[in-house]
């Protein structure tokens, strides 16, 4: 009788387990998560967007209308850039397709 109440507690103690570990695992993943957190980029893009709605155009701008070589994200740094000749894209000088009509580059 003892051998059917140890198999028993061992039961009871792997379904605790089971219930128990995945809801601490994914505590600590939330914990960690919030921890990471970067509050600035967070409030850099709610500005952002508070700058939009504020816009006399509106919010509905549609993002191809912006994209030029001025105002891609490629002209603010040093990179070296290749303009796709399909799209006009400005892709990374080691980019093999482009990135918005992945079409083979040169």
């Amino acid at each position: 009788m003892a051998l059917g109440q140890v198999e028993l507690a061992v039961r009871v103690i792997a379904g605790l387990f089971v219930i128990v570990a995945p809801t601490l695992l994914f505590l600590g993943l939330w914990r960690g998560l919030e921890a990471m957190r970067d509050d600035e980029l967070i409030q850099q893009v709610h500005q952002h967007a508070e700058m939009q709605d504020q816009s006399p155009a509106g919010p509905d701008w549609p993002v191809d209308a912006v994209r030029d070589a001025e105002s891609s994200p490629l002209s603010e740094t040093s990179l070296s850039v290749v303009t796709c000749d399909t799209c006009g894209t400005p892709n990374m000088e080691d980019a093999t397709y482009c990135q918005e009509c992945l079409t083979e580059l040169a």
